[in-house]
């Protein structure tokens, strides 16, 4: 399977995919050395998935475990710095990362912020995620950035 979760050696090439994805965006016009040590520190905290086709990393993103209920029955999951060079590439991150979200608990539901500017809106639409928030000037002054969010329930 190419869906698999990253290791320190396959950081340049996230920097990489990350700086080429996000045109626009705080972190990823840093310098490559800022990029990196951004990422080995998300990847302590958080579990780095990377799509990796024929030695090349072509998808990422980061999963966050943002809240989880006392009784763990619920959680609620953030995807970050979701990066890919095609749609395809997407689609199968995405189902990755769905089942895995699903399987976390009975009730769980993804989340991200994505800015008008960035790619993957209709992409996430399509695939039944729902816009809950519209936030202006979020990430950027006169730029509007979007809540998305999918819930799930585990079939028992």
């Amino acid at each position: 399977m190419p869906v698999r979760k990253a290791n320190v050696e396959d950081l340049a090439k996230v920097a990489n995919l990350m700086k080429k994805h996000f045109k626009v965006h705080n972190i990823f016009q840093q310098t490559s050395q800022e990029v990196l040590k951004y990422l080995h520190e998300q990847m302590q905290e958080n579990e780095l998935l990377v799509y990796e086709d024929k030695k090349s990393i072509t998808g990422a993103l980061f999963l966050v475990n943002f809240q989880t209920s006392l009784n763990k029955y619920h959680r609620v999951w953030k995807f970050r710095h979701f990066a890919f060079e095609t749609e395809t590439i997407a689609l199968e991150l995405l189902s990755e990362v769905e089942n895995i979200v699903r399987n976390s608990s009975k009730t769980s539901k993804i989340e991200l912020t994505i800015a008008e500017t960035e790619l993957g809106i209709d992409f996430y639409k399509r695939y039944k995620y729902e816009q809950e928030a519209e936030l202006k000037n979020h990430y950027r002054w006169g730029e509007t950035c979007y809540v998305l969010a999918k819930s799930f329930k585990r079939q028992e």
